[in-house]
């Protein structure tokens, strides 16, 4: 293989993955700079750091925060943060600066087994806090011993000042200096380490004020606080909350009482600066607040999450941190202020919906590799891609996830908006309300200009609905019309389809080609092989109102081809660049209709393979197959295979993981498989480019993680990875065909860029105004910047999927 032909393409990495649930901290991803300013977020692969004024990312530095258990301020430089790593990896960076490299330091402290890192109590000048011990294997909390450990900052020894045996879960106050521990004989056990910190140069426990407080209430208790005054809150699986009184006040009359609002189980408490309020929150999306003296309730519903974590900054403890569980394993950052409980910071990731989760599966396959030595690790025992699209006219990303779409900006790295595509309870559900199943969005297209969107989402019967009509489903066909001019930009529906095939459900859609109606039609096949082609129709002129609102636009069924008896999930479809012919895989074989007739031609495509056909896509009069064992391309013209046929083992979902390039005519495929890595199975993939009739192919790059999905748009192909990463493969080398396409409007661009920059240095450069009086500067002239093939080269970097019009930007930037 040539070597040009692998450095013409490359692969990097657009997003840094999701924020990190720290299971034994109290912060929420997220920590405040001294002054308030800035919100520094750690996601999976990134740290990002926010300016809350103008909820703008202003930077964003890249690195692997694998096993990342806190986050703190550094105390001696507030330009700095320092990351705590399980296996005791300490990293210092500077997040502030413009440094080469911002990684300060990284020193790694030799720890006992027995003492991983679990959280850091505080930052000292000379010292960290730490509390150390094992973690939990199994989910919910299971007593173990937890040793609170000062290290030395310069000679990175380590002291052990405290040791707690039978600790189901413990907290720390905002100031630091009290840690509550729950002990699984029904205690508290209360750490007041303020006497410690004053001392702190004799490294004497007994230093350290211990207080035993036995309570009463007997459910299994999920979440602790406890506040700067010693007053102790216990969340429980039942929805209650035990407040207990501690500090030792002998004269204490409080004796220990219950807060009831919650119905299911809380997951996240915590105590306001002034002690004078208790915070809550769990499964019902719900944020409470409690007046601890008078137990008024104030409450902020309708959260965007499950609340997993509530946290209130030192350096901007008027502000509320939230850490909101979006997906089983997605999280939303928000950040709120106390005073008016208005949403100040939004922190969201991409959302894809997995379909099958990677840990509990990677668990189960792990047991199946040690029984089995001849286990194929090529081959994957469970699918793992999700669906993604692009939207034409915004560049966003669109993700369905249950009942709702997701847009995404990738230019901004951050959330659009998110469209309810179906109806549900739009808070938490609690007790029967968890047997309600909500809608869930199978399909997702756009039409090739972008103006409509086609879902497709299916809803079983509850069971109270299943005593008069057993494993029923729903299904509704919607169509979406974007609303460009509207400020947030956002879609409409415009018709509601129920059952579009029956009682069949759909298992493939697309758009239709240009060539048919400018591309304003859908296809959908059901898992009987049924094909229907549908299409809008418009309002008469003399219908139309002034305002021509889009419902006045509906979508109808125009041409249909029957079912047939045979039912099966390994359904695909294409459509001819001319749209001529419409391709049908049903099972192994493939079969061509006529969209004009939509009866069967007598053309019949060979069977070329022996186990479920999982995609099919035209390319340049070419049918590209993938297909349960085997990637191959058939060549229609000449009715013969290409030399492309390749032996592969894919899972049910690998239509989302092969694209095509219609201009360059190129196929991207990745393929799945197992790797062990320290004792741990995992997923990784491999990226291939392919030519349609070459089996070389022209680029190959190994991803360390698994690959969920890949699309093409604008010269790109865009993929999404098991750590909710969106990554770009790009060619490195500007293709001369769309060099030329684009010469007429670049060379226009470039005397206006220049006009533009003349006129501007003429004006700074010719005159200058201070204290009121004009002084005449150096002539231009003698500065002009001198312009060659290196100066517009950055124009050309990442090129792909950028407007033309953003290129004047560029030009004149480049000139100035």
């Amino acid at each position: 293989m040539p070597s040009s032909s692998i450095n013409e393409w490359s692969i990097s990495m657009l997003t840094g993955g999701v924020p990190i649930n720290f299971p034994y901290s109290n912060i929420t991803a997220s920590i405040f700079s001294s002054d308030g300013r800035y919100l520094i977020i750690t996601l999976t692969h990134q740290i990002r750091i926010y300016f809350i004024s103008t909820k703008q990312c202003i930077k964003s530095i890249d690195i692997d925060l694998d096993d990342l258990i806190d986050l703190k301020l550094d105390t001696n430089n507030p330009n700095q943060i320092i990351l705590f790593k399980q296996f005791g990896e300490i990293i210092t960076i500077n997040y502030k600066d413009k440094l080469i490299d911002p990684i300060i330091s990284t020193t790694t402290i030799q720890l006992q087994p027995q003492h991983n890192f679990l959280s850091v109590v505080c930052v000292k000048h000379n010292s960290f806090i730490i509390v150390t011990g094992k973690k939990d294997k199994k989910k919910g909390s299971s007593p173990h011993t937890r040793y609170i450990l000062s290290i030395d900052r310069t000679s990175e020894a380590t002291t052990t000042i405290g040791e707690v045996q039978n600790v189901l879960l413990y907290s720390i106050s905002l100031d630091f200096k009290k840690i509550a521990f729950v002990l699984n004989d029904h205690k508290v056990l209360l750490l007041d380490l303020e006497t410690y910190y004053n001392n702190e140069e004799s490294k004497v426990e007994e230093l350290i004020t211990k207080e035993l407080i036995s309570f009463q209430y007997r459910s299994p208790i999920t979440s602790i606080a406890v506040s700067n005054d010693s007053i102790i809150a216990l969340g429980t699986n039942s929805g209650v909350i035990q407040v207990i009184y501690g500090g030792l006040i002998i004269n204490n009359d409080k004796t220990q009482r219950v807060l009831k609002w919650h119905i299911e189980q809380i997951n996240a408490l915590q105590f306001s600066s002034d002690n004078n309020y208790l915070i809550s929150g769990g499964s019902e999306k719900v944020l409470v607040f409690w007046q601890l003296e008078t137990e008024k309730k104030q409450f902020l519903p309708r959260l965007n999450g499950v609340i997993d974590k509530i946290n209130i900054d030192n350096y901007k403890n008027d502000y509320i941190q939230l850490l909101l569980r979006t997906d089983v394993n997605n999280y939303e950052v928000l950040v709120l202020s106390m005073v008016d409980l208005v949403s100040r910071l939004s922190v969201n990731t991409i959302r894809p919906k997995f379909s099958n989760n990677l840990k509990t599966t990677l668990v189960k396959t792990k047991k199946k590799v040690a029984k089995d030595e001849s286990f194929n690790k090529l081959k994957l025992n469970y699918d793992y891609s999700c669906k993604f699209e692009i939207h034409s006219k915004t560049k966003n990303l669109y993700f369905p996830n249950e009942s709702q779409i997701q847009s995404f900006d990738l230019v901004k790295n951050e959330q659009s908006f998110i469209q309810n595509a179906a109806s549900t309870i739009s808070t938490g559900k609690v007790r029967s309300e968890t047997n309600l199943i909500d809608p869930q969005i199978s399909l997702l297209k756009f039409t090739s200009d972008g103006e409509w969107m086609c879902t497709y989402d299916e809803v079983a019967n509850s069971e109270i609905d299943s005593v008069i009509s057993t494993n029923e489903k729903q299904y509704a066909l919607k169509f979406w019309k974007f609303l460009e001019n509207d400020k947030d930009k956002s879609w409409e529906v415009t018709t509601i389809i129920m059952d579009p095939h029956g009682k069949n459900s759909v298992v493939s859609l697309i758009p239709a080609p240009t060539s048919y109606f400018g591309g304003v039609a859908f296809l959908t096949a059901d898992n009987k092989g049924g094909v229907r082609v549908w299409r809008p129709t418009f309002p008469k002129e003399i219908y139309k109102t002034t305002t021509n609102k889009s419902q006045q636009i509906s979508w109808s069924l125009r041409k249909f081809k029957p079912s047939s008896n045979t039912e099966s999930d390994a359904i695909s479809l294409s459509w001819s660049d001319d749209s001529s012919i419409i391709f049908l895989s049903h099972e192994c074989s493939i079969i061509c209709i006529d969209s004009k007739t939509f009866e069967v031609i007598d053309f019949q495509i060979p069977v070329l393979t022996e186990s479920k056909i999982r995609s099919i896509q035209y390319l340049d009069n070419k049918l590209i197959v993938l297909s349960k064992t085997r990637f191959f391309v058939y060549d229609l013209i000449k009715g013969e295979l290409t030399n492309l046929i390749l032996k592969i083992s894919t899972t049910s979902g690998a239509s989302n993981l092969i694209t095509i390039d219609p201009i360059k005519s190129l196929i991207c495929l990745a393929i799945n498989y197992y790797v062990e890595k320290e004792d741990n199975l995992q997923v990784s993939s491999k990226l291939y480019l392919f030519k349609p009739n070459q089996l070389q192919p022209i680029f190959v790059q190994n991803h360390p993680s698994g690959i969920a999905s890949i699309r093409y748009d604008s010269g790109s192909f865009y993929l999404v990875d098991l750590e909710c990463r969106v990554g770009s493969i790009n060619s490195t080398l500007l293709n001369v065909e769309e060099v030329s396409s684009i010469t007429n409007d670049i060379s226009q661009m470039l005397i206006n860029a220049q006009a533009n920059v003349d006129l501007l240095s003429y004006r700074e450069n010719n005159t200058k105004s201070q204290n009121g009086k004009i002084e005449e500067i150096e002539d231009s002239s003698t500065t002009k910047k001198v312009i060659d093939l290196h100066t517009f080269q950055p124009i050309f970097q990442n090129l792909n999927g950028l407007e033309i019009e953003n290129i004047f930007d560029r030009i004149t930037n480049i000139l100035k």
